[in-house]
């Protein structure tokens, strides 16, 4: 069963903490976490400054591990937390972080220290990379024994989101989630990652292609419930385009590709494609071959000998003809090069009728007749 706690506690969370009444302070002297973040006090209690805790612990494991004061001064948020010493982070306290530069590196760093002693490195500070340290082994023992550690992730996700990380959010996540379901090296943290870390993503399309990534995973299958079966079997991530669309946009990067290779990519079109464009298809009326001949014969026929009546009546011909195969392949897969052949084709079957000229006599009928009277016997 899904966790119904934490899913109204990140649900809050993403929403911004609705119904919430916080005193908004307008003298940033009276804002403690800006302050503690400008390295002007100490965080409490017992504390010291942002530079001092750094730079001291960088490489502190025990401290970091065994001291419970400093957390929610680190990554504050807009709610109370297990230390009454530390105060919530205000809308307008979040707002003067993000003016302030110095601020934020100190934030980055704050960050960089956590994932060190978790076992991870991060890679790329723009993106929000991430990979396991060298000492991954030992850090993961640690994080796997002691769970308090997984309360502590939770607060840094959401602060991560308060601060504008959003990318460092997802990628948070996705290295729990690989390391939880698919790599199996914290089975401790698993719950946590799929009740809490999966759900402080703001980002719903980035949270749905995490949930569809979890759910992909997760042993066994049937067993998920943390997103609807029947929705996460027909999802699709974003990043993966429909396959009609990739074969437009290859025919307009390569204008100049042969009829003959755009045919042989076209045979390998999805079955649902297929189907679209036989259904637009069947919805359009048909243009045999013999429609063709008698548009040409009585083309022919009626301008035998007014050459520009009859190059009239056969562009109107060509034209309509052109519309309609338009109409017919309207809304579907159908390759350009196939209506260029039809083209090609219909010129043809034009440039054949002109060449028969006028209608031959009787008499030249008649030969014709007995020569084929002959061929026959």
């Amino acid at each position: 069963r899904r966790n119904c706690t934490a899913a109204k506690d990140m649900q809050r969370y993403r929403h911004h903490y609705p119904g919430l009444k916080q005193s908004e302070n307008e003298d940033e002297e009276e804002m403690w976490n800006l302050s503690f973040y400008k390295n002007e006090i100490s965080f409490m209690p017992q504390g010291m400054p942002i530079e001092d805790l750094l730079s001291r612990w960088w490489d502190d494991y025990e401290t970091l591990e065994y001291n419970h004061s400093y957390i929610q001064w680190l990554f504050p948020l807009r709610e109370y937390g297990m230390n009454w010493h530390a105060r919530p982070l205000t809308s307008q306290e979040i707002q003067a972080f993000k003016r302030s530069k110095e601020v934020m590196e100190r934030f980055v760093r704050a960050y960089e220290l956590m994932l060190r002693f978790y076992g991870i490195i991060l890679v790329n500070k723009e993106t929000g990379e991430l990979k396991r340290a060298e000492n991954w082994a030992d850090r993961f023992e640690n994080l796997d024994r002691f769970n308090h550690n997984n309360l502590r992730i939770t607060r840094i996700l959401k602060c991560l989101g308060e601060m504008g990380y959003e990318r460092h959010q997802v990628h948070l996540v996705k290295f729990f989630l690989t390391e939880t379901l698919v790599k199996g090296t914290l089975p401790n943290v698993k719950r946590s990652a799929l009740d809490y870390f999966l759900f402080t993503v703001r980002s719903r399309r980035r949270r749905r292609e995490l949930v569809h990534y979890a759910w992909q995973h997760f042993k066994p299958q049937e067993d998920f419930v943390w997103g609807p079966k029947e929705k996460l079997q027909k999802y699709r991530p974003r990043s993966a385009k429909p396959q009609l669309h990739q074969k437009a946009e290859d025919r307009q990067e390569t204008p100049g590709k042969k009829c003959g290779d755009s045919v042989g990519k076209d045979q390998n079109q999805s079955p649902e494609a297929e189907q679209k464009a036989g259904d637009a298809a069947n919805l359009q009326p048909e243009v045999s071959d013999e429609d063709v001949k008698e548009k040409i014969s009585k083309c022919v026929l009626k301008g035998g000998d007014d050459e520009e009546e009859k190059e009239a009546s056969s562009a109107q011909l060509e034209e309509k003809d052109l519309n309609s195969e338009a109409e017919e392949v309207q809304g579907t897969a159908e390759n350009d090069c196939t209506k260029e052949s039809k083209k090609r084709k219909l010129d043809a079957r034009m440039a054949d009728a002109e060449k028969v000229g006028p209608l031959r006599s009787s008499t030249d009928i008649e030969n014709i007749s007995h020569n084929l009277g002959e061929c026959a016997i």
